[in-house]
């Protein structure tokens, strides 16, 4: 084991670990990142002082839980594709509107956060209830153009000229919310423009745009339906997350316990390494399941 692994295996800070070998907090940090002069001596120096003041564990007390990681299922891989598709340079703009949607906790929005920052061409708007459709063009000029135009003529103008040298993809979220006026005025935006967009929200969206025929068959093919989290998918998230393998019947028994909703899925991993002890390290266990449940 090295430094960072014993001090977090003791369950102590950096403040706490320099106090016990008598050291400046610096010296601690700089060892753990390897930066020090000749650190591997340090190194064992220090975890030898720190076996000798009782610091001996060597197992993780608890699971350490990266909740920002994604899971590339079936329901982002489609995701992806329809991005893609829609942001092509060279792809098609007829009928360039997309549309992604399902119930709350489907990770909709966790997608659409990463594909907008891992995409140069792409950005992420969240609509906020009650916004004008000026309130509304203005956060989208922000996120393309960098800029705040005052009046929605500017705005249009604005996106107009930044549309000019190259493909945008706007991804709304939260899109069901937007009122049908703000929707056929993107659907104007996104011809006159050249701007393909890409909504996000929960089933109600289609509803909306259904009842509407020529917003309705410029919806680009197939909207992507973001399913129920399964367990596969809970097993795959714990992989990337904290690095643990989860066997099949734990894998089901969390993914039923979150109803299908991966926030809840993120949430309970969160409850889960708060109550778990060195035993969890290699797999989760039917008792903490059980006081999860309770």
């Amino acid at each position: 084991m090295n430094l960072r692994q014993v001090i977090e295996a003791n369950r102590l800070s950096m403040q706490e670990a320099a106090h016990a070998l008598g050291v400046d907090k610096t010296q601690v940090v700089k060892v753990c990142n390897r930066t020090y002069p000749h650190w591997e001596e340090k190194e064992v120096e220090f975890i030898h002082h720190l076996q000798e003041a009782g610091y001996n564990n060597t197992i993780p007390q608890g699971i350490n839980i990266n909740t920002d990681v994604l899971v590339m299922n079936q329901n982002v891989m489609n995701f992806q594709a329809l991005a893609d598709d829609l942001s092509d340079q060279n792809g098609s703009l007829s009928s360039s509107i997309g549309m992604a949607i399902g119930t709350a906790e489907r990770g909709k929005t966790h997608a659409a956060k990463w594909y907008a920052q891992e995409n140069q061409n792409a950005y992420y708007v969240l609509f906020v209830d009650g916004s004008s459709r000026v309130q509304l063009l203005r956060d989208i000029c922000d996120v393309v153009a960098h800029t705040r135009p005052y009046s929605f003529s500017g705005c249009v103008a604005t996106l107009e000229e930044s549309c000019k040298y190259g493909r945008h993809l706007v991804i709304i979220d939260e899109a069901d919310k937007i009122p049908v006026q703000l929707l056929e005025m993107l659907r104007g935006i996104n011809e006159r423009c050249n701007l393909p967009f890409l909504l996000v929200g929960e089933e109600g969206l289609k509803t909306k745009t259904d009842r509407i025929p020529r917003l309705r068959s410029r919806i680009r093919q197939p909207v992507v339906l973001f399913e129920r989290a399964k367990s596969v998918d809970v097993a795959a998230y714990y992989h990337e997350a904290a690095g643990l393998e989860i066997n099949r019947s734990i894998a089901e028994r969390l993914a039923r316990h979150a109803q299908g909703g991966f926030r809840s899925i993120v949430n309970d991993s969160i409850a889960l390494s708060k109550m778990s002890k060195a035993s969890a390290l290699d797999t989760i266990t039917d008792k903490m399941l059980d006081q999860l449940s309770a």
